[in-house]
């Protein structure tokens, strides 16, 4: 092999080895190959680091326009610990008021409530239906209920598991879109606090984005 054979050679083998590290160093790079990025590790199966699978974000939940009116918020911490799981925690607040004439005749209720919140959530038929998560998670709010012409306010706290399904909108590997349906199992329509606290339903709806 002559020299520009050498020379051609060796530029064909370190160009090929830098296409091949810049193919396979970024997750996002599969996009290139028509393929979701992967949530865990890089294309050559090495995990990727912890600050890597974190995911930050929040949104709103509770939101109830009529009587009762319920709006709430919720930062969010997530953390990517399988291709297909996702495990994290939150904050929420969420401010509830009952006009005059639903709980009591000529008085009105207002409910603030603030809280923590673990869950989990898990791709469970990726190769049917992509991004549809099973959500289960558990909720504990403190809250304080002020009834209209009425001195102080009653105080209390309130934990509840909640079960449903989650469905995510990729917009990037760390960072999507969630629209979220939740089950109460702790909601009891007799109990009035349970009644008041939770706006007068087992259902809950929640817009996130992370």
């Amino acid at each position: 092999m002559n020299y520009p054979q050498k020379l051609l050679f060796i530029t064909l083998l370190l160009s090929s080895s830098i296409a091949f590290g810049q193919i396979t160093e970024d997750p996002d790079d599969r996009k290139d190959q028509g393929k979701d990025p992967l949530r865990t590790q890089t294309p050559e199966g090495r995990p990727l680091p912890f600050g890597q699978r974190l995911r930050f974000g929040g949104g709103i939940n509770g939101f109830r326009f009529g009587n009762p009116f319920s709006l709430g918020i919720s930062p969010v911490i997530g953390y990517q610990a399988t291709e297909h799981m996702i495990v994290g925690i939150g904050g929420n607040y969420t401010y509830t008021r009952y006009k005059p004439g639903l709980l009591y005749a000529n008085q009105g209720v207002t409910i603030n409530q603030y809280g923590f919140r673990g869950f989990l959530m898990y791709e469970f038929i990726p190769s049917i239906l992509p991004n549809l998560y099973l959500h289960g998670e558990l909720q504990t709010n403190t809250y304080q209920q002020k009834i209209d012409q009425v001195a102080g306010a009653y105080t209390g706290t309130i934990a509840a598991p909640l079960i449903g399904v989650t469905y995510m909108q990729p917009i990037s590997r760390r960072f999507g879109v969630n629209l979220t349906a939740l089950y109460n199992l702790n909601y009891k329509p007799n109990d009035p606090i349970s009644y008041q606290v939770y706006g007068g339903t087992p259902f809950v709806l929640r817009l996130s984005f992370f």
